[in-house]
């Protein structure tokens, strides 16, 4: 075994460790030679060899045994020797109620009414018999399915002071686990039934929301809100949680002990005809993802797959249909469409001869030359596949964007002949200062433009973009006058969005106490 232990200690044989401390260990055991399971809690070798380490082993083992309740743990049997120092409890094989809450919040809040009176009734118990636990928190509460609890560790457990005691003076000594102490322990006065009922008030507020009522930057921190930051409602973190119980755990955590219930029994008859939720928190969560996953199952994003194709179908729900990206038509080089024998030749358009034909590669422009018999008194013959039916060489498609506009000169059907033309005049040239601008629909999209006149952008930009006109007041940064002055609305801040807690209103001298108390060892 680890840690120098043996397998077999005391006539019990160790099967599992449970959980570990810095001084003991919690192990599954069976006694030698027989089957039934027991717990043991065990020193470790080094706490072993520590007085005060077998003394509070000694001490919880009393007041375990002084306490038969059925929430709490039976103890058996204790041995401290040379070699070992353990004590034999009952096994309760559960985990405990800060891994449920943090595992199974909804469920864990669905039995909270009866986690609560079971709680309520155990350190009630001890109450009567004249302890005070004093580490009241989750982790030392066990909770298995069914719902039953089962209260640990009495390492802390101390008696109940009466009234001579409180008037004497305080505790020397400050115990506890900072996220669940009651503010009057940090002030070193004399723990009372109060104290637990702060503890628990603290523990309630963890199953309902999840998450401690405080939570501090460092140790000090942590204890400064203690004394002086009050609770915000659970309500505020959980909506779901009724205004009653709002009310009962704000009371619980009262920075006073007069201002809390007077004693467990009290707080039982408030929370018997309470309700404490506004919906059962696991049937809420129930339908809080079934809604997701309908809606998840709707989308016609989601790909489908058989788990939603089955669900929609159990539904009655016809699936989505499935987007399809159109592709682009293409055809092969080459490939072409005859002309329809309606269109008739001299139309002025251009037949589409090749189809799909990419524009990735236009041709390059090429200078305007003058058609055949330009000038001369001669018919004019059309260009080649100009009305014709005949099929164009791939080599120069033409690109089917635009119709072709008939160059300068045309005119005139291709049928009749071309009336003579006057010799073109030197004084009126061709502009050659303009460069020609290319046939549109051959390699670039746009329309012939006349001489003489400038070409325009495709998009132009307006000059002036209109803008919107501003008040007066808004451009002067001034409000006018009589206006109302909005007033932001004050937010409720959570435990861990809020400022670093103010230092509290303490006695001379108490302020070296809280740097003392960062020193204070949680329990585990």
């Amino acid at each position: 075994m680890s840690d120098g232990l043996s397998s077999l200690v005391g006539g019990f044989e160790l099967r599992n460790c449970v959980a570990t401390g810095n001084a003991t260990q919690i192990w599954e055991v069976t006694e030698q030679g027989g089957t039934a399971q027991f717990a043991m809690k065990l020193l470790l070798p080094k706490a072993l060899k520590n007085s005060e380490e077998k003394s509070v082993l000694k001490h919880e083992f009393k007041v375990g045994a002084a306490l038969e309740h059925p929430n709490m743990l039976r103890f058996h049997k204790i041995e401290i020797t040379r070699d070992h120092g353990f004590f034999i409890m009952d096994y309760f094989r559960a985990p405990s109620l800060k891994a449920q809450i943090s595992s199974n919040l909804p469920e864990t809040q669905s039995r909270f009414k009866k986690m609560a009176e079971a709680l309520c009734q155990a350190y009630s118990h001890m109450h009567d018999k004249g302890w005070l636990h004093r580490d009241i928190k989750p982790e030392n509460i066990l909770v298995n399915k069914a719902g039953e609890i089962r209260v640990i560790d009495f390492s802390l457990s101390s008696r109940i002071s009466g009234a001579l005691g409180n008037l004497l003076g305080g505790s020397k000594n400050i115990q506890g686990t900072r996220t669940y102490i009651p503010p009057e322990i940090i002030l070193k006065k004399n723990p009372t039934i109060q104290s637990d009922i702060y503890s628990l008030g603290v523990t309630f507020y963890e199953i309902v929301t999840g998450s401690p009522p405080f939570a501090g930057l460092n140790p000090n921190d942590l204890l400064k809100r203690h004394l002086s930051e009050p609770p915000a409602p659970p309500s505020l973190a959980n909506p779901n949680v009724a205004p009653d119980l709002d009310a009962v755990i704000l009371k619980m955590l009262s920075k006073k002990p007069k201002d809390r219930y007077t004693d467990l029994k009290e707080l039982m008859t408030a929370m018997r005809l309470l309700k404490c939720f506004k919906e059962d928190p696991f049937e809420l969560h129930e339908k809080s993802t079934k809604e997701a996953k309908l809606n998840a199952t709707m989308s016609v994003d989601k790909r489908l797959d058989s788990r939603a194709d089955a669900d929609r179908t159990a539904m009655g729900v016809a699936a989505p249909a499935k987007h399809q990206k159109s592709k682009p038509k293409t055809a092969a080089i080459g490939h072409l469409e005859p002309v329809k024998k309606s269109e008739k030749a001299g139309s002025g358009q251009q037949p589409i001869a090749m189809q799909g034909m990419m524009p990735q590669q236009p041709m390059m422009p090429q200078p305007m030359m003058p058609p055949m018999g330009y000038g001369m008194p001669q018919p004019m013959m059309p260009p080649m596949g100009y009305g014709m039916p005949q099929p164009m060489m791939p080599q120069q498609p033409m690109m089917p964007q635009q119709p072709m506009m008939p160059p300068m000169g045309y005119g005139m059907p291709p049928q009749q002949p071309m009336m003579p033309q006057q010799p073109m005049m030197p004084q009126q040239p061709m502009m050659p200062q303009q460069p020609m601008m290319p046939q549109p629909g051959y390699g670039m999209p746009q329309q012939m433009v006349p001489p003489g006149v400038m070409p325009q952008p495709a998009n132009p930009q307006p000059v002036n973009p209109p803008v919107n006109p501003q008040p007066a007041e808004a451009q002067s940064g001034t409000a006018p006058a009589g206006a109302d002055q909005a007033q932001p609305a004050r937010k409720v801040l959570l435990p861990l969005e809020r400022r670093s807690a103010p230092a509290p209103n303490l006695a001379p001298g108490a302020e070296a106490d809280l740097d003392f108390m960062t020193e204070l060892p949680d329990i585990l």
